[in-house]
């Protein structure tokens, strides 16, 4: 076999190896990301036992999302939806006392906070709807408590999303004060 066979041969097996090695990370680092999400586990993220009181200014937010969207009268495609809460202020906690899902009907589906939750300056948190779980409807909504001390309103958003098949769909809602 000639030296530049070899070589080519030497190159090719090492950027395989090389990109394995990488996706194993991506795979533990995705692995650990997850882990974090199922448990609410983030540094920047936790439970306190702080009492919310008169002297926290409080906002409730509504942010419209839609677990499925119609193409035509009978056919409908289905989506994700990414809940996507940040804290915009650059020095002070913002204190979420809860997140709630509910359904078309006006239903609660799902409550996503036990109790309240410290989210730390310039952070951000997001929870996720599968894309197979249309129990919101196409008229889902989320109900965020928020409270803080002369805080920056945060930025509140949902994505919608799905990539399947040969069209790609997304589209975003912006969370409204209404309280």
């Amino acid at each position: 076999m000639s030296f530049l066979k070899s070589l080519y041969l030497f190159i090719v097996a090492v950027l395989i190896l090389g990109c394995d090695n990488d996706n194993r990370q991506q795979t533990e680092d995705f692995k650990k990301e997850i882990s974090k999400r199922q448990s609410n586990n983030y540094e920047y993220f936790q439970v306190t036992n702080e009492k919310i009181d008169a002297s926290f200014e409080k906002k409730k937010f509504y942010v419209p999302v839609y677990s499925h969207v119609y193409i035509s009268e009978n056919k409908y495609v289905r989506l994700s939806i990414t809940l996507s809460i940040r804290n915009s202020d650059l020095t002070k906690d913002l204190y979420l006392e809860s997140i709630d899902y509910y359904n078309t009907d006006g239903k609660l589906v799902k409550q996503y906070l036990s109790s309240a939750h410290i989210l730390k300056p310039m952070s951000s948190i997001d929870y996720v709807v599968n894309l197979e779980d249309m129990s919101g409807g196409n008229g889902a909504k989320f109900f965020i408590n928020t409270a803080g001390k002369n805080n920056s309103t945060p930025i509140i958003q949902a994505i919608m999303i799905n990539t399947l098949g040969n069209s790609n769909l997304s589209f975003l809602t912006q969370g409204q004060i209404i309280e």
